[in-house]
């Protein structure tokens, strides 16, 4: 989707919006006009831009009333350059904060993988922990980005636009060959109805109906498997730095965060002391 900035600054004077509003706008939609970029008009919802507006909560520490600005620039965009009516109301951020994730343990997460019979399911559940993969990368990657042979994932819809290279889980090599069979998808990875990527809130939906035939009782989110990935890594002696790459992070604070690396107990990193 193209964004035209020029002609959204034309209308917005047109609309007699004041210099510093329009500034405002402008340069919301300058933040957002990458990840826009990468969709047709025609599947753009509410629910990709919020796991847009999240991912900037999340590593770009924005705050809430800049979370608000982006999304009132959106909608405005959509109402003076396209003409366009799209309903932001439900994602406009409530007066609490957003928290990391939960972090479920690995045998969660095999009890998940094993009790997901769809293996459409299953493939996506599988790439979303075993890859660490964001929900947005998970919408966009492209049959032509797993290279089976190499055992490798390559992502180039990264946030920074940054590629990155991913390990592809010896049991997604297995897997994959029978799920391209049976769905034949044209394109994208995991695709919806018509060819076009299948929608954020399905594969949320997927996610939270697989922990719940697991009796997991904590709220499981594919970013909650992302962060899982990363835990799981860190709990298993990987570089934190190492992590870091994998995840896209440009900090290393951010990793930090999410791989609760002060968790000392639930690591099971003991004392040099109690080593004697």
């Amino acid at each position: 989707m193209e964004i035209n900035i020029e002609l959204f600054r034309q209308q917005l004077g047109i609309q007699k919006y004041s210099d510093s509003s329009i500034n405002s706008y402008i340069n919301c939609m300058k933040k957002i006009k990458p990840f826009l970029y990468k969709y047709e008009l025609d599947i753009i919802s509410a629910e990709i831009i919020e796991s847009h507006i999240q991912w900037l909560y999340a590593e770009k520490t924005i705050s809430q009333s800049y979370q608000k600005q982006i999304i009132m620039a959106i909608q405005k965009y959509f109402e003076l350059v396209l003409k366009k009516n799209i309903n932001l109301t439900a994602i406009y951020p409530k007066q609490i904060s957003y928290h990391l994730p939960n972090c479920i343990s690995k045998s969660e997460i095999k009890e998940m993988i094993e009790k997901t019979t769809n293996i459409r399911h299953k493939i996506i559940i599988c790439l979303l922990y075993s890859a660490g993969l964001r929900l947005f990368e998970l919408l966009n990657l492209c049959l032509k980005d797993i290279d089976v042979e190499n055992q490798l994932i390559h992502i180039y819809q990264s946030k920074e636009k940054a590629k990155r290279m991913l390990m592809l889980s010896t049991v997604l090599v297995d897997l994959l060959p029978k799920y391209y069979q049976k769905y034949q998808p044209k394109y994208f990875v995991i695709e919806g109805k018509g060819g076009k990527p299948m929608t954020a809130k399905s594969i949320q939906q997927i996610v939270k109906t697989a922990a719940l035939k697991s009796g997991i009782k904590v709220p499981v989110t594919p970013h909650c498997l992302r962060h899982s990935f990363a835990s799981h890594l860190l709990e298993n002696g990987t570089d934190i730095h190492y992590v870091q790459k994998l995840l896209g992070h440009q900090s290393i604070k951010t990793t930090e965060n999410y791989t609760h690396t002060n968790d000392f107990h639930k690591m099971k990193i003991q004392s040099p002391m109690d080593l004697f």
